[in-house]
């Protein structure tokens, strides 16, 4: 694991983190952003490894999810739009931190959970649809997307017709991906194969996303 780590770390040419920013390249990518984020936080996972003698699994897991989870992180409903090609190094990220817990395990421990990085994201995205279209935050605002227009006639998914909304209009594949049309799409799916939209708090609604996210 301790090889992985450094073959990691040189491939990505790591230095010390100057600061968090969200970038965006002159094609309008967050592709090169995607590659200083997995720098950094490649870099800070090499620091947590060269403490790791001071502590046993359970302090590598939070300091992981302090230190180099929140890094990684940070701004994502702006960069998810990214290929999964530049996301699979954040995830190579944690796999990394997943192996260095391992090895400060005991043989019978059982090991701290690490929720994938995409479902942490999912959660967070309809969390927001959520804050914005039920509890009608006001900063997120500029986020609402209109609801969607009850059928004229009888159909298998009238009855939650009225709690769906308009998908926005996407021409390429990365807008789709973008927040408002890949989040909305979650949202309507969601609402047709549950009833968590009907849910009373944010908190009730996020621990029953995750385990309908984490269905196969």
């Amino acid at each position: 694991m301790l090889e992985c780590l450094a073959e990691f770390i040189q491939e990505l040419e790591v230095v010390p983190p100057a600061g968090v920013l969200v970038e965006v390249n002159s094609i309008l990518t967050f592709t090169d952003h995607i590659r200083t984020i997995a720098r950094k936080a490649a870099w800070k996972l090499s620091c947590v490894w060269r403490v790791s003698h001071l502590f046993d699994s359970h302090g590598i897991t939070t300091l992981y999810a302090a230190q180099v989870r929140s890094l990684i992180e940070y701004a994502p409903r702006t960069w998810s739009s990214c290929p999964s090609l530049y996301l699979s190094l954040l995830v190579k990220v944690q796999a990394l931190a997943r192996g260095l817990i391992r090895l400060k395990a005991l043989p019978d421990q059982l090991l701290p959970p690490l929720q994938p990085l995409h479902q942490r994201r999912d959660v967070a995205g309809l969390c927001v649809v959520y804050k914005t279209h039920k509890q009608h935050v006001p900063q997120l605002a500029v986020l609402r997307q209109s609801w969607a227009r009850p059928h004229g006639h009888t159909t298998r998914t009238a009855a939650t017709r009225d709690h769906q909304l308009i998908v926005p209009s996407a021409r390429t594949e990365t807008s789709l991906r973008s927040f408002p049309p890949r989040y909305t799409i979650m949202w309507n799916c969601m609402v047709q194969q549950t009833q968590l939209h009907s849910t009373s708090s944010l908190q009730t609604f996020k621990s029953a996303l995750n385990a309908w996210i984490k269905q196969p």
